[in-house]
């Protein structure tokens, strides 16, 4: 699906089904330096499956164009925009690493607009390295090199993928170059100015799961459950052998944790 939003051209992927009227939505918010290619797995089966569904791409990111926004706050009003344009009133939404940012502020923010939420892998605060952002300022490659490293779990670094053929690494590297060139950088410096995630996290009125990763390089599991605590209605699930990237590493999964999360 492309449309125009202030001006620019925006992306979503609506897992290749056109919306149904009725039917609930379920919106699927990237991380940083990635779009919604990260989503490609989730997006088709729940839209295969009773939801209307969108997987958008920031500005700046992949298909849509634009400059990438600069903080977490302009991001989720940016959804909010993008939800009014498309008349969807309601919608659950899942996050992954920063895009959990992007959903527990709008969670809290626009508490009528969000039905439920899903976090995956992704804590209440992001910090970031001032090495990483300097290399992303100076040495783009390396940056993408060293995400995409500590972004994967030890079966991914074997090449092991639910898709024959696709190797998870480089198929992370490729989303990573298809963004126009400073997207991971804002998208960095927007995670590390993040503050208030737990405070926010205790305005939450929604059912809420999150999703972990015993792996995880980029957002500790500790950090994540500090998250879960916060929430007031949460249900917690930790895949022990997965990294970071739990929507590539572990779609079967997590797609059967979300449904059922939803059905409940």
């Amino acid at each position: 699906m492309r449309f125009r939003l202030n001006g620019q051209e925006v992306y979503a992927s609506t897992g290749g089904r056109d919306p149904v009227v009725g039917r609930p939505w379920i919106i699927f918010i990237h991380g940083s330096g990635s779009s919604h290619l990260v989503w490609g797995q989730q997006s088709r089966s729940f839209a295969y499956k009773d939801y209307n569904v969108l997987a958008l791409d920031f500005p700046g990111h992949n298909l849509s164009s634009g400059v990438p926004l600069s903080y977490v706050e302009t991001q989720s009003a940016w959804l909010i925009s993008a939800m009014n344009h498309l008349k969807i009133e309601k919608a659950t939404l899942v996050g992954h690493s920063q895009g959990g940012l992007v959903a527990l502020y709008t969670g809290a923010s626009y508490a009528s607009r969000v039905t439920s939420m899903v976090f995956v892998a992704t804590a209440a605060a992001i910090p970031v390295s001032d090495m990483l952002i300097s290399s992303a300022e100076t040495t783009q490659s390396k940056a993408k090199e060293v995400m995409t490293a500590l972004g994967h779990g030890p079966d991914a670094h074997h090449f092991e993928n639910s898709v024959p053929g696709f190797s998870n690494i480089g198929s992370g590297l490729r989303t990573m170059d298809l963004n126009v060139e400073n997207a991971l950088l804002q998208d960095l410096k927007a995670c590390a100015a993040f503050e208030g995630g737990l405070e926010l996290a205790g305005k939450v009125k929604c059912p809420t799961l999150c999703v972990l990763a015993g792996k995880d390089k980029m957002t500790p599991l500790k950090f994540g459950k500090k998250l879960a605590e916060a929430l007031p209605e949460n249900e917690l699930h930790v895949l022990e052998k997965a990294g970071h990237a739990i929507p590539v590493e572990r779609p079967h999964e997590l797609n059967k944790l979300v449904r059922d999360f939803l059905a409940n």
